[in-house]
């Protein structure tokens, strides 16, 4: 397609449509058993065995009980998730098989290389409290031929999926923390209604069931003491990290369904709180924010929204002050049902926000909302239509998937049912 008639294409139609979702998660191995699992209200927290925590601040966590050769976990969980996804849209996996040019925008942060490494060249270092380049130079060449540079960089993953599929088009990585994978989406959604590429293959990746984040989250005393991971619960008290990737194939839409589409991208909002490094707003101003630009974005009122996919962290803080916002964006949350994922897949942080977005996509594609597994309790301060124990169908015409991150980065999408869809 010429760059003239990228343009006019753009300009006769904004709307972005879903051709295909893939996932990995501690549920299920693709997006189908992932979905059913969390529809029976199953939860992925256990103990962790993949080393050893004795002493650590949390001993649980959401994980996926495989192991690849990569030191990367990133790299095979985005692998497998965006295999699915691509297949799903109809194209072989190979270089070129895109209609088109084809963007990749994957929320990712940075990898690390392996526990026993790091405390290798720590040894290397001296162990002490003065850093010896001396000794360093010299026990430090051993570890050099083990650490891939690529596993240290958050770029990695987008460059792996693009080289593989021989994209054209941009190739962006999005780290923001907790709200990457839904920032990654919000840019995919631009770049498509700008013309800047035909198809975007888009979502995020977490792989944080590792010794530094579990010691890391525990310092700033963000993890679960009870080891459970319950949103919205009055007995909440942080969350469990987890991992996982999901992955969406989107192209600009066309004449109504002509190629079955049954959901679009309708709006996204981005903004930024401005307030705390890991504290959100108390009110939930920068969150109602996005939500707001979200829904201007996709032309719709607040009264339309019939589910939200939250971003529902099992926090003190994070929990109330995105309802309040909700409660500002939206009205009534009486008729609104809310539920957050991560109580039964943990925390993602970089693929936290790209899950969501699918939980959200299925509500409007399927009808099936998920529960908030965890969730026995509601706290009063988080009043609302919550789904408990297990998922439930429903009509919903359009969704609110939030993901709101440490440092006050905010991502939202409005998932609504296309034009001229077929029945559910």
């Amino acid at each position: 397609m010429s760059p003239a008639s990228a343009a006019a294409a753009v300009g006769r139609d904004r709307r972005v449509v879903v051709r295909g979702v893939g996932a990995i998660t501690p549920l299920g191995d693709d997006w189908p058993a992932s979905r059913a699992a969390l529809m029976r209200g199953e939860t992925a927290v256990a103990p962790v065995r993949r080393f050893d925590v004795t002493g650590f601040p949390s001993t649980v966590a959401a994980a996926i009980d495989r192991t690849w050769p990569d030191e990367d976990r990133r790299r095979p969980l985005a692998l497998a998730a965006a295999r699915e996804a691509w297949a799903a849209a109809g194209w072989a996996w190979r270089a070129g098989a895109a209609p088109g040019r084809l963007g990749v925008f994957v929320g990712a942060e940075s990898g690390r290389a392996s526990f026993a490494t790091l405390l290798g060249l720590a040894r290397a270092a001296g162990g002490g409290a003065r850093f010896d380049h001396a000794a360093f130079g010299g026990g430090a060449r051993a570890f050099a031929a083990a650490i891939d540079a690529a596993v240290l960089s958050p770029s990695a993953i987008a460059a792996a999926l693009a080289g593989e599929l021989g994209a054209t088009g941009p190739v962006d990585t999005v780290c923001l923390a907790c709200a990457s994978g839904a920032a990654a989406i919000v840019e995919a959604v631009r770049a498509l209604r700008a013309g800047e590429c035909d198809v975007a293959l888009c979502g995020g990746v977490g792989a944080d069931v590792d010794p530094l984040m579990l010691a890391g989250f525990g310092l700033l005393g963000a993890l679960s003491a009870r080891g459970v991971s319950c949103p919205f619960d009055a007995g909440r008290d942080g969350f469990v990290v987890g991992e996982g990737a999901a992955m969406l194939v989107l192209t600009r839409g066309d004449d109504g369904a002509a190629h079955g589409d049954v959901v679009e991208l309708a709006g996204v909002g981005r903004s930024l709180d401005g307030y705390h490094l890991t504290a959100p707003e108390p009110e939930g101003d920068g969150a109602a924010r996005a939500m707001t630009a979200a829904l201007r974005d996709a032309g719709v009122d607040g009264g339309a929204v019939g589910y939200v996919q939250a971003h529902g962290t099992s926090t003190p803080l994070n929990d109330p002050a995105e309802i309040k916002a909700l409660g500002r964006v939206l009205g009534s949350l009486d008729r609104v049902r809310v539920s957050s994922v991560k109580g039964a897949v943990g925390h993602w942080v970089a693929g936290a926000g790209a899950i969501g977005v699918l939980c959200a996509i299925e509500a409007v594609g399927s009808g099936s909302i998920v529960p908030t597994a965890g969730l026995r309790t509601p706290d009063a301060a988080c009043a609302a239509d919550h789904v408990i124990g297990v998922g439930v169908h429903a009509d919903v015409d359009v969704a609110l998937a939030n993901a709101f991150a440490f440092g006050g980065a905010n991502a939202c999408v409005v998932v609504r049912r296309a034009p001229g869809a077929g029945a559910r």
